[in-house]
């Protein structure tokens, strides 16, 4: 048996010894943490907050929280500071055990630093003065309006939103060029993917606090595989309040939302949710063709009859905030639902009456993250989510087909029977759907100059189809599966308050298991399974320098890629079809810009900002679309190259007037001189005919234009009136490829002009809110994605309470 050493016993002993010690000191520590505030209630990150006794001191984060752990017993002064804002002395004691949460309120100052005016800055000034190509919109100002988070991004330089009609239609998000799942949504840094039927037009704005776009270059700690940009919805992070409001919209349109948060300040626990409702008939009216016995008759103007959606969602999040092993330690749940009636597929030929689409999820999270864990300087989040969701795609209406005044056309089979045939595609189809998501976040923090942050995003998802009215379908036997992991480094380097520059690299991988069939139309036709797997590398470099502190330069670069999602490879089981040979889309992507901020006078105050954009991608997915089919697929296009330009201007009178400007142009083109064309008659390389040609249904020169009033207690202490008017324009472009045809057989989505005006009275310090809007206001006939006619003129009336 072996000895233990005299040493050893004697350093037993010395700790069994000094453990009293070690609790009662520990015992006697205490903690102070809170948020730190600017006038109009924006959390302010990068503030001092220092014990001025024991000089001992932290900053806050990008939500303004701070935390100042062990600290000994004792009467303190805290000292809160920082550029722009009158500093803040308070006293503080602190009890043994104790952990005091305090919420800090700094005063606006502006002073002069060599004859230049130096102000407060909020968090979305702050998040837009970033390294990254990145615009950041405030939904302050529009709590009032019935806009959602769709139509607040629509008004954002080189962000276009293509929709397939009213509420609830699908839509696709472009953003410098790359559309649909080529940029990335997220919820408080959160990927949205697997919200389940919760959807982005569903979102009232009175839940969100900020939008970030971020264009191109996307920050690791999103941890995606974005290939163009990335979008982060920030909600309303306030630990006590109520916000309920209810709009009634033409088209019968009914929105209702209840969005609120409770916080027991001396236990740390919150509860928070938000609750929302949505319905619409979409019956707006459509300029549309006539169609009797295959052959068209008329074309006037009609009702849409088969197009009601209505959607209701339910997040609850409860936990810990601000404790010492958390600051925020929340467990919460997603419920959602929503159903459509689909009055057609891609393009608007062809006309149903009968097919439904709904889905319902449910989906239990888990959010944690703590500032300084274990040592100073490492920041930890972890995010977890478990999506369960069940869809159902229904046409099952046999014998008939629509034409656009509703009436129904019998349909008979070749021996004279009725058909049995569904409208689109006879099918009673269930998905169910299972995706496991989680995503951690590590940073260090070396020193105020350097700091290294760490990401690792795993997704996993799995389908399931039934469909009853074609149950041996052969292709449902095979699983459909797809399992992805990003993992991404960055290093951050600030030399000084003037320069700030990161560079990073990530990697992407894919695998998914799917169905193929095999030698089509032959003997040894079949249906086998397959997998598809994919390994790809990434990097880039964000930089940016103020050159004066009204002049501020920005220069990102990142060799990117993005691996296809499931709708991508499965498609949907109605209007997508599948494609298992989908390869991932690879860019690099380069952005420069350059932003100008300066005052006349105190009550003068301008923005002038641009960028240049450039895009090189490879095998870009895109939606496949013919004019004569509802349906689509996806494909990958060999090379393309973007080239574009983004301006904007903002202008603020007091706080009284404001007017804004931004344009927008894309040059989107494919550029592969060479395709590989497999087919029956001969495979092999070929000549590309639509080489030089500009990507069709991709708009490339938009604008956006809008002026606001707002005065302050018009009729009575506390109230205040406002105006806003916003323009939007589209130059017409091509629904084809603009070499195919000629003269008037050319299809062209025409040039649109749209006008809104919206007026809004408030009381009570906004209490009390009722607005109204007309969209659409000279009722301009308005096409988006595929020839798809949006509504006319509409009407709404906006009812808000909040304390």
């Amino acid at each position: 048996m072996k000895k233990t050493k005299p040493i050893h016993i004697i350093q037993v002993l010395l700790l069994v010894l000094c453990m009293p010690a070690t609790v009662w000191a520990q015992q006697a520590t205490a903690s102070l943490n809170g948020v730190v505030l600017a006038p109009d209630g924006e959390t302010l990150p990068g503030v001092n907050v220092v014990l001025k006794e024991l000089n001992k001191g932290t900053t806050t984060n990008i939500e303004g929280e701070f935390e100042l752990s062990a600290v000994p017993e004792g009467l303190y002064s805290l000292l809160i500071s920082c550029i722009g804002f009158k500093s803040h002395e308070q006293a503080v004691q602190l009890k043994a055990g104790q952990t005091l949460k305090l919420s800090l309120l700094l005063k606006k100052e502006s002073y002069l630093i060599n004859d230049v005016v130096v102000s407060g800055k909020s968090a979305t000034r702050r998040i837009i003065e970033q390294a990254y190509q990145v615009a950041s919109v405030s939904t302050k100002e529009l709590f009032n309006s019935t806009a959602d988070a769709k139509a607040v991004m629509n008004r954002i330089p080189g962000v276009r939103i293509q929709e397939e009609g009213g509420l609830g239609s699908d839509f696709s998000f472009t953003l410098n060029g790359f559309s649909g799942d080529q940029v990335k949504f997220f919820m408080d840094g959160i990927p949205m993917d697997n919200f389940g039927a919760m959807k982005l037009g569903d979102m009232p704005v009175n839940m969100i606090e900020r939008i970030d776009v971020y264009k191109g270059v996307v920050p690791v700690w999103l941890g995606t595989d974005a290939l163009g940009g990335a979008v982060n919805i920030v909600t309303n992070r306030k630990e006590k309040y109520l916000d309920a409001s209810y709009s009634f919209r033409s088209f019968n349109t009914h929105r209702a939302s209840v969005n609120g948060a409770y916080t027991n300040n001396k236990t740390g626990f919150t509860v928070r949710g938000n609750l929302f409702y949505n319905y619409s008939d979409n019956n707006y009216k459509v300029w549309a063709r006539i169609v009797e016995n295959n052959t068209v008759v008329d074309t006037a103007w009609v009702r849409r009859f088969h197009d009601r959606y209505r959607s209701a969602s339910l997040k609850l999040e409860s936990g810990y905030i601000n404790k010492p092993f958390a600051d925020n330690l929340l467990v919460g749940v997603m419920l959602s639902t929503n159903d459509k009636q689909v009055q057609h597929g891609a393009t608007m030929n062809t006309v149903y009456g009968g097919i439904m689409r709904n889905s319902k999820s449910l989906v239990p999270t888990m959010k944690y993250n703590k500032k300084n864990l274990l040592t100073d300087g490492l920041d930890v989040s972890l995010f977890s989510a478990f999506n369960l969701s069940e869809s159902q795609v229904i046409d099952t209406l046999s014998g008939v087909r629509y034409n656009w005044l509703g009436e129904k056309t019998i349909l008979t089979s070749g021996d004279g029977q009725p058909s049995t045939d569904g409208e689109f595609y006879r099918t009673f189809t269930t998905l169910d759907e299972q995706e496991l998501s989680s995503q951690l976040n590590l940073s260090y923090a070396f020193s105020t100059q350097s700091s290294l942050a760490l990401n690792y995003a795993f997704n996993h998802f799995h389908r399931k189809a039934f469909d009853t009215e074609h149950p041996d379908d052969v292709d449902n036997r095979f699983p459909k599966s797809l399992r992805k992991q990003v993992l991404g480094l960055a290093l951050k380097f600030d030399p000084d308050r003037r320069w700030s520059t990161t560079v990073f690299g990530k990697m992407y991988h894919i695998k998914a298991k799917t169905s193929k069939e095999f030698d089509f139309a032959l003997e040894t036709q079949r249906i086998e399974e397959v997998l598809n797997t994919q390994l790809n590398f990434g990097y880039g470099v964000a930089t940016t320098w103020f050159v004066v502190p009204e002049l501020q330069l920005k220069l990102s670069y990142e060799h990117t890629s993005r691996m296809p999602t499931p709708e991508e490879i499965f498609g949907d089981g109605l209007f997508v079809g599948a494609n298992p040979d989908l390869g991932p889309e690879q860019s690099h992507n380069f952005n420069l810009g350059a932003e100008y901020r300066f005052k006349l006078n105190p009550n003068h105050q301008f923005s002038l900002g641009s960028s240049f954009i450039y895009r090189d991608a490879k095998d870009l997915i895109y939606t496949v679309v013919t004019v004569s089919s509802p349906k689509t697929y996806y494909d990958n296009l060999s090379k393309t190259r973007v080239m574009g330009f983004e301006g904007n201007f903002i202008y603020r009178w007091k706080d009284i007037a404001h007017l804004g400007a931004n344009v927008t142009f894309q040059d989107i083109t494919d550029r592969a001189k060479l395709v590989y064309n497999e087919s029956y008659t001969g495979t092999g390389w070929q000549q590309n005919f639509h080489y030089g040609f500009r990507l069709p249904n991709k708009p490339y020169l938009f604008a956006n234009l809008n002026a606001g009033l707002n005065f302050a207690d018009i009729t009575c202490p506390g109230s205040s009136l406002s105006f806003n008017y916003y323009l939007n324009f589209v130059e017409q472009y091509f629904l084809t490829w603009a070499e195919l045809g000629s003269g008037n057989s050319k299809y062209v989505i025409p040039r649109q002009v749209s006008h809104d005006v919206e007026l809004s009275y408030s009381w009570k310090k906004g209490k009390y809110n009722i607005s109204g809007e007309c969209s659409n206001l000279f009722d301009a006939k308005l096409y988006d994605k595929y020839y798809l006619q949006k509504p006319g003129r509409a009407f709404s009336i906006k009812l808000r309470y909040t304390i």
